[in-house]
C-alpha cells in the first residue's frame, strides 16, 4: 500500500508530462521486458508490445537491462529530471550522473561483486558511463521507435481522458477516478499494490506530484526522491486497440492519402503537433502542413494555448472514420 499525503499547496501542483519522458519510457519498457515480477502481470497491450519488442533487443542495450532488478526495482538515477527535450540530451544527462549517486543507489539493491559492469559504474568509469548512455539511445532507436505505436496511442488516450476529467470535475475528480486501486480520501491518496506487506508513506510537503500514465504496468508505482517532485506511475486507462489497416483496401487512404489518413486515425486521441509527429513518424513541418489541410477540410480543429497547438477531430471526421473502419 502507498499512502500519499497532500497539503493544500500540493493540490495545485499536480502535473502530467506532455508526452512520454525518454528515460522513464526506457526504464519502464526495460522493466516490462526483463523483470520477472513485471512480466507476470503485464496488461494485454503490453504483452502484445513485448512479443514484438523482445526480438529487437541487442547486446549494446545490456547496460540498461543490468539496472533492472528481478523484482522490477530500478535506481532513481535512471530517471532524472531532464530540462531539455529529446532522448539525446536525456542520455547525456544520465551518463553524467555523479559517481557518488551511482554508488549510493547501486549499493542499495545490488551486491558489490555480482557484475563487472555495475562495479565499473559504481567506480564512475568513463567507459561504463558511455555504455549506459549508448544503451538508452540504442533502445529508443531500435526497440521503442519500432514497436511502440499502440503504447503511444494508449498514453495519449489516457492523457486526453484525464484532461477531460480535470476540466469538468477538477482535481478532486481526477484523483477520485485515477485508478481502481487508488482511493482519494482528502488529504490522502491511498494506492493498493500487489505487494500486500508493503507500506510506503509519501509526504509531499509542497513538492506537488507528477502523475505518469504507463501502458506497461498492471499496478501503481511511486518514486519519492527528496531531490525532486515525487512521481506516481499508474496503468493507463483501458482503450480500444487499433487494428492494422490493409493498404490495398484502405478507402480512407485512397481518399485522403496514406499519411493524412494516418494523421486522422491517430487523432482518435487528441495530440499536440509534436505528439502527432512522433506517432506518425514524420517531421514537425509535415505534420503542421497535414493538419492545416485537414483543418481546411473541417476534419480537424486546433486549439492554441501558451505556444502549443492541440489537434482534435471534428464530428465529421469521427463519422468518416466510423464509415471507413
Amino acid at each position: 500500500m502507498i499512502r500519499i499525503h497532500f497539503s493544500a499547496a500540493d493540490l495545485g501542483r499536480v502535473v502530467f508530462p506532455a508526452e512520454p519522458e525518454p528515460l522513464w519510457e526506457a526504464a519502464l519498457a526495460a522493466r516490462a521486458l526483463s523483470a520477472a515480477a513485471a512480466r507476470e502481470s503485464l496488461p494485454p497491450a503490453a504483452r502484445r508490445w513485448r512479443q514484438a519488442a523482445a526480438p529487437l533487443v541487442s547486446p549494446s542495450m545490456r547496460p540498461l537491462f543490468k539496472l533492472i532488478a528481478p523484482s522490477g526495482w530500478f535506481p532513481d538515477f535512471l530517471t532524472p529530471t531532464v530540462a531539455t527535450p529529446g532522448v539525446q540530451s536525456a542520455a547525456e544527462l544520465l551518463a553524467g550522473t555523479p559517481t557518488e549517486v551511482f554508488r549510493e543507489e547501486l549499493d542499495e539493491r545490488f551486491p558489490r561483486d555480482i557484475d563487472p559492469y555495475l562495479h565499473g559504474l559504481r567506480a564512475g568509469n568513463a567507459s561504463a558511463r558511455q555504455a549506459l548512455g549508448t544503451a538508452v539511445l540504442d533502445f529508443h532507436q531500435n526497440v521503442l521507435a519500432q514497436s511502440s505505436d499502440e503504447l503511444s496511442r494508449q498514453y495519449a488516450g489516457d492523457l486526453a481522458q484525464r484532461a477531460h476529467t480535470l476540466m469538468h470535475g477538477g482535481i478532486e475528480a481526477l484523483l477520485t477516478t485515477l485508478h481502481p486501486d487508488a482511493e482519494w480520501t482528502p488529504p490522502i491518496l491511498t494506492v493498493h499494490t500487489l505487494r500486500l506487506n508493503e507500506s510506503i508513506e509519501v509526504h509531499l510537503r509542497g513538492r506537488g506530484l507528477q502523475l505518469y500514465p504507463s501502458p506497461l504496468l498492471a499496478e501503481c508505482l511511486v518514486d519519492d526522491n527528496p531531490r525532486r517532485r515525487p512521481v506516481l506511475i499508474y496503468p493507463c486507462a483501458d482503450g480500444p486497440a487499433a487494428e492494422p489497416h490493409d493498404p490495398d483496401a484502405d478507402t480512407l487512404a485512397a481518399l485522403l492519402g496514406r499519411t493524412r489518413a494516418a494523421v486522422l486515425r491517430s487523432l482518435i486521441t487528441p495530440a499536440s503537433t509534436t505528439q502527432l509527429a512522433r506517432r506518425i513518424r514524420i517531421s514537425l513541418a509535415s505534420t503542421s502542413e497535414h493538419t492545416r489541410i485537414l483543418r481546411a477540410a473541417s476534419l480537424v480543429t486546433t486549439h492554441r494555448s501558451q505556444g502549443t497547438s492541440l489537434h482534435s477531430l471534428t464530428p465529421t471526421a469521427h463519422t468518416l472514420l466510423m464509415q471507413n473502419s
